[in-house]
């Protein structure tokens, strides 16, 4: 699909917009840009062009032929974020969808229909009822279909001959790109130099020799002829990946109540759920997409604690974002979508005979759920190992449904692996160990007494040393990279402490410190 004055129609397409009544189409209208050689003339109106005004051309001089010329400085960044929105907004055909940059002053978007087509009566109701929507957006647009990308972008651009409707559909390949422009091959400035050998269409360089072409015109010419001619792959890069787990519901009257649209996704959520049912699957995370008739599209994002496929409980976390987030719902939601951008294995489950009284952890994955879209997925954490054996590092907060992070070791155990068992820890482990004095009998032996607190202890017995070696890989361990060896430690008033030493005595130090780091 091309859209030839896109960046001039674009401005009308803003809320915000600062155009004024005189930018309307019957009066000329033109951007403008600042180049090497001043001020020109970027994009223009219908109006402008029928003057007699040209792309490219001086201010000044068009400022001479119409002084009732209106202008806008021509805004890049603003022009690529409406067109990958208006890209978006073409999700209602395809899923897959991207903006596609033109020539300057000239933008289009491509659609991949593969399997579409159907859905909306076959391929020339397809692209009537696109075109028609796009136009009724104030844009001038022209489209093709074809069966590759690069015959698709030749055709909407540069056809031969252009239906009273402004489309295309290549039921004839060949004889399509036979008679294509050599410009719509998408080869830049080659085409200027194909011209000047009296090279003007496709068909007078596609008998040519393969070897000859390139040596003389260079592999990009060779490579764009055969992507066109579908000889030569070339994949579509979508705004969204392709997620195989996706539900739409599209309605002839748009929905204008906030109770209809929760219904409608209600039952979305019943046809995507029963496909991943299908698969064994469970929803992680899922994506609905609310198009308005307008162009615009509000996307709401739920995660879940674990994979499920309950449509009333998927609706009702939707429902509490629908509350909170005050969509404007302006003139209607007219397709309503699902994507399921993450899944998990979900497997059936047995329910007992006689019920017990253990949490479940179906349910406390469903209260999870709804206190995150409730107060925010930043706001509510799980508690997550980490893969250190660093007693402060091995543990932690994640918002993440499923930390990640093993903490397990392996042994070999008669040739094979077997997981260890977690080492012994404290119940109270501070988050930072905290220092401590302290007097051993030998320097590399366990404290007799230490003081920790304003708190002189006296121990009755140890044990250890736990010795837990320095983490060199991590820059935090960089600071301080000495052996830390743990001791159990139970007072004569019974109380028990977990300190280490932090560093070897006599190859790490002299005068090594004690730190306090868990009691029980």
């Amino acid at each position: 699909m091309s859209l030839p004055r896109w960046p001039v129609e674009r401005r009308n397409l803003r809320p915000n917009s600062t155009a004024s009544p005189s930018d309307a189409p019957e009066l000329p209208f033109a951007l403008v840009h600042t180049s090497t050689g001043g001020e020109r003339l970027y994009a223009l109106n219908n109006e402008a062009a029928r003057l007699g005004l040209r792309r490219g051309q001086a201010l000044a001089d068009a400022k001479a032929l119409e002084p009732g010329l209106r202008i806008a400085p021509f805004a890049p960044d603003a022009d690529r974020r409406l067109l990958g929105a208006f890209a978006r907004w073409c999700g209602r055909w395809s899923p897959w969808t991207a903006p596609d940059p033109g020539e300057p002053g000239e933008d289009g978007v491509m659609v991949d229909i593969t399997g579409c087509a159907h859905l909306f009566g076959g391929e020339d109701a397809l692209i009537t009822a696109a075109l028609q929507a796009v136009r009724g957006q104030g844009l001038t647009a022209h489209g093709a279909i074809a069966p590759t990308i690069g015959l698709a972008w030749g055709l909407a651009r540069f056809p031969a001959r252009r239906s009273p409707s402004g489309w295309l559909i290549a039921h004839d390949v060949s004889a399509s790109l036979h008679a294509l422009p050599v410009e719509g091959l998408r080869i830049g400035d080659t085409a200027a130099r194909l011209r000047r050998f009296g090279l003007k269409r496709v068909g007078d360089i596609a008998g040519l020799p393969r070897a000859n072409l390139a040596r003389r015109f260079g592999p990009d010419l060779v490579r764009r002829l055969d992507q066109a001619r579908g000889q030569d792959d070339e994949s579509l890069n979508p705004l969204q990946p392709k997620t195989p787990f996706r539900a739409r519901m599209r309605f002839a009257e748009a929905l204008l109540l906030l109770d209809g649209i929760k219904q409608a996704v209600r039952e979305t959520a019943d046809t995507l759920c029963a496909h991943l049912e299908s698969e064994g699957r469970g929803l992680r995370r899922v994506e609905l997409n609310l198009f308005r008739v307008d162009g615009k599209i509000h996307l709401l994002i739920i995660g879940t604690a674990a994979p499920v496929r309950d449509a009333a409980h998927i609706a009702r976390l939707f429902n509490e974002k629908l509350d909170r987030a005050e969509i404007d719902i302006g003139f209607g939601i007219d397709v309503i979508e699902l994507n399921a951008t993450a899944t998990g294995p979900l497997a059936g489950r047995q329910s007992g005979l006689i019920g017990d009284d253990q949490l479940d952890t179906e349910d406390f994955a469903r209260l999870t759920d709804r206190l995150s879209v409730r107060l925010g997925e930043a706001r509510v954490k799980r508690a997550a190992r980490r893969d250190s054996h660093i007693p402060e590092r091995a543990a932690g907060w994640s918002t993440e449904a499923n930390p990640s992070g093993s903490a397990l070791m392996l042994r070999e155990a008669g040739g094979q692996q077997a997981l260890l068992p977690p080492p012994e820890r404290p119940l109270l482990i501070l988050a930072r160990p905290e220092p401590a004095e302290a007097v051993a009998e030998i320097p590399d032996g366990p404290p007799r007494s230490f003081v920790w607190r304003r708190t002189r202890h006296q121990v009755r017995q140890a044990e250890g040393p736990e010795r837990l070696a320095p983490e060199w890989w991590r820059p935090e361990s960089r600071a301080s990279p000495k052996t830390r060896d743990y001791f159990r430690i139970e007072t004569i008033e019974g109380r028990r402490f977990w300190l280490y030493r932090d560093g070897l005595y006599g190859p790490e130090t002299r005068n090594p410190q004690w730190f306090v780091h868990g009691a029980s």
